[in-house]
């Protein structure tokens, strides 16, 4: 049941469910919008059916008939329509009179949302005092407190427009619905082929915006995007810091908005960090796919962090290498990782020494400057550069970049964000949607670069499919 119009434009127009008035009446009663032992308007002068011990005070001001026992004001001088019977009843037969009147000249005492329809509006009001009667915890206003104040109190604007607040999905349950990061493969696929594909790939996604916090030497990205072809609308704020003393702080932390795309309602709040983290190896993974020489054997890892993992964990799940190499500027991280995965890791004491002879190489480290040469690169093997996300940042040095044949996941963002890309002045081959759309060759018998830097669409994507894993749930 709903109440279709309300008093002054409030949720005109759309139906107002019953728990909110419910909910909007019992928060009127003892509020500074109205009393129930205190009326005005048209029920001025009206004595509440509720006993004074139960009046929660506060709003009891002019005319309120026990307003000396109302615990919520202090004694306030007592007027003639709060002395006796008599005053009471006078005002009230003069209301009732009065709307008589209005009724038989086609108006209505009660305002918009009774005129035309007296009956239905009363009958709603006795539904709802009839199921807060069986229902609330609350103290019960009498009929005309209730009925006033539906028509005059300011229901709350979400409650007025039915919408829920939003849902916290934390972590655990984002791990929980997210558990393995190949599962975002088929729509990570479509969302990178939809953003090449221009306009017609119903994409719609800025460069992110990066504020710099110089100090405390971090930086806070906002990642809008919409997806036409998932009809989801995200924004994410990330934050990395570059030299945390902190080391239980991770350097990246997020928080993804899923809005609700055809009004704007914030529908669901995600942790982003185990997104960002499961995505990014995603999208790497199908890079790899499709660009890592044939017959690869020796998978290497150039950093130890929350990206080493879930890198690790996709890539020997989807591929049969048959050594993984570990290197980490603090080795003592590195050992730390190779106990921690489920398969056998060597821990190398420099990058050089993990990086000759790999097939595959994985960079996600937190460096400014190169830490990968071109001449420790086996001819024809391929590199996902997922670090060094500033214009200022390198993690690749020239050569490698300039004799590679390079890919990305935006032009755009390559071209203001990379530094690997900026500072090298290296030619960018293709987007990976490009790739995937056919358009441009993958090359896999040659050294291949994949600059990842992380597209809002993939967020947008992921933010999807736990929030409706996670609806299916509950």
């Amino acid at each position: 049941m709903s109440l279709r119009n309300g008093p002054r434009g409030h949720a005109s127009g759309r139906g107002v469910p019953l728990a909110a008035v419910l909910q909007a009446v019992s928060q009127d009663v003892g509020s500074q919008a109205g009393c129930a032992q205190s009326m005005s308007g048209p029920f001025r002068g009206v004595r509440s059916r509720l006993p004074p011990e139960r009046c929660l005070g506060e709003a009891g001001q002019r005319r309120c008939p026990r307003v000396r026992r109302c615990p919520g004001r202090r004694s306030l001088p007592r007027t003639a329509l709060q002395c006796g019977h008599r005053g009471v009843r006078l005002a009230r037969e003069g209301r009732a009179a009065r709307r008589r009147s209005r009724d038989r000249r086609g108006g209505s005492a009660a305002g918009p949302a009774a005129a035309g329809r007296p009956g239905e509006f009363l009958a709603a009001v006795r539904a709802v005092r009839r199921v807060a009667l069986s229902e609330s915890r609350h103290p019960v206003p009498s009929y005309p407190t209730l009925f006033y104040s539906i028509l005059s109190c300011p229901v709350r604007p979400a409650l007025a427009m039915g919408s829920t607040p939003p849902v916290f999905i934390g972590a655990e349950e984002v791990e929980k619905h997210l558990h393995r990061a190949s599962l975002l493969l088929p729509a990570l696929e479509a969302a990178l082929a939809n953003f090449s594909g221009g306009a017609a790939g119903g994409v719609v996604q800025p460069v992110r915006t990066v504020l710099p916090v110089p100090r405390h030497g971090g930086y806070l990205g906002v990642m809008p995007a919409y997806s036409a072809a998932d009809d989801a609308l995200t924004t994410k704020l990330v934050t990395f810091y570059e030299h945390l003393k902190d080391s239980s702080v991770p350097s990246h932390q997020a928080t993804v908005l899923l809005f609700e795309p055809s009004n704007g309602t914030l529908k669901a709040v995600l942790d982003g960090s185990v997104i960002t983290a499961k995505r990014t190896a995603a999208v790497s993974a199908i890079a790899t796919k499709l660009l890592m020489p044939p017959f690869a054997e020796v998978l290497c890892i150039l950093g130890a962090g929350v990206q080493a993992y879930s890198h690790y964990d996709i890539f020997t799940e989807l591929f049969p290498f048959k050594e993984v190499r570990i290197w980490n500027r603090t080795k003592e991280r590195a050992v730390r990782f190779a106990s921690a995965v489920s398969g056998p890791v060597r821990v190398c004491s420099s990058a050089q020494e993990a990086v000759t002879g790999a097939d595959v190489i994985v960079t996600v480290t937190m460096a400014t400057a190169p830490i990968l040469f071109g001449d420790w690169v086996k001819p024809g093997a391929h590199i996902n550069a997922v670090g060094a996300s500033r214009p200022d940042w390198r993690e690749l040095d020239d050569e490698l970049m300039k004799n590679s044949v390079l890919f990305v996941d935006s032009r755009d963002a390559a071209l203001t964000e990379s530094g690997d890309v900026i500072l090298s002045g290296a030619e960018i081959f293709a987007e990976l949607g490009e790739v995937l759309k056919g358009t441009k060759p993958a090359l896999p018998e040659k050294t291949t670069v994949f600059k990842s830097l992380g597209m809002a669409v993939e967020d947008t994507v992921a933010a999807k499919f736990v929030y409706d894993a996670w609806s299916a749930g509950n």
